[in-house]
């Protein structure tokens, strides 16, 4: 009996057993994948999800008729629908609240810092390819960017309280590299492209002159108030009133 039994055992060093020490190192690292019935209520409710619907539609198919069938699968279409748009609105809505910023953490930061805070608002509220662009010999840095749908962005920044004497051509000059193709002067377009959005954002109040300036060379303030809000989470297409084409559906 003691020969079978030696028989039967798998003593150290074969192959058996280095398998069994290689799982069980594989276990207390935690890189073992699960077990069959870790993964089987999963596969459970996959089956009942799938398997119930069909299911419910065959026997309307067989009991009613083709077209109650048909009615059902648009319902039922009309009801996943819904709850993707819901999910992906509450993804969003958590994406949002988890890109927000305080005034004091805008006032810390030093100028790359200032940018990298506008940017990743920028790309939580939607825009794309945003990026840093060196505009000229003074090493002046500007974000530009875009929306899927085509319309251009550029940011210039400035930081603190504006004093009047600041305010001029410099500044306007200044804001003529801002796009993604330099070419394009605020107020003007491609043919069929939507017009180009141009911002400047500060930390801080604009002078009056500067107001003035902006509105007639069709570029949009942010000043310290928006700023607030825009870092808060709300959408900068909501807080400038630019459309509903650039306001995200969480934000409408």
């Amino acid at each position: 009996m003691s020969d079978v039994w030696s028989l039967r055992r798998s003593p150290e060093g074969t192959r058996r057993e280095h398998r069994r020490q290689e799982e069980l190192q594989l276990r207390l690292r935690g890189q073992y994948g699960p077990e069959w019935w870790e993964v089987l209520p999963a596969f459970a409710a996959l089956a009942i999800t799938v398997g119930l619907p069909l299911s419910l539609l065959s026997w309307l198919w067989l009991r009613a008729g083709w077209w109650a069938a048909l009615l059902a699968a648009a319902a039922l279409a009309y009801a996943v629908r819904t709850a993707v748009l819901r999910r992906r609105a509450a993804l969003a809505r958590k994406r949002r609240r988890a890109v927000c910023f305080t005034l004091d953490q805008v006032d810390a930061a030093d100028d790359r810092a200032f940018r990298r805070i506008v940017g990743r608002l920028l790309v939580r509220d939607g825009w794309v390819d945003v990026r840093g662009v060196r505009v000229n010999d003074a090493g002046v840095v500007h974000l530009v960017g875009k929306r899927p749908g085509g319309r251009r962005l550029g940011v210039a920044f400035e930081r603190g309280v504006e004093a009047s004497g600041q305010d001029g051509p410099r500044s306007a000059a200044a804001l003529r590299s801002v796009s993604a193709a330099p070419d394009v002067q605020p107020g003007e377009t491609a043919a069929g492209d939507p017009p180009a959005l141009l911002l400047v954002v500060s930390s801080g109040s604009f002078a009056r002159e500067r107001v003035l300036w902006a509105a007639r060379t069709d570029v949009r303030l942010v000043d310290r108030a928006t700023l607030q809000r825009w870092a808060a989470g709300e959408d900068l297409a909501v807080l400038l009133d630019l459309g509903v084409d650039d306001v995200l559906p969480d934000s409408a």
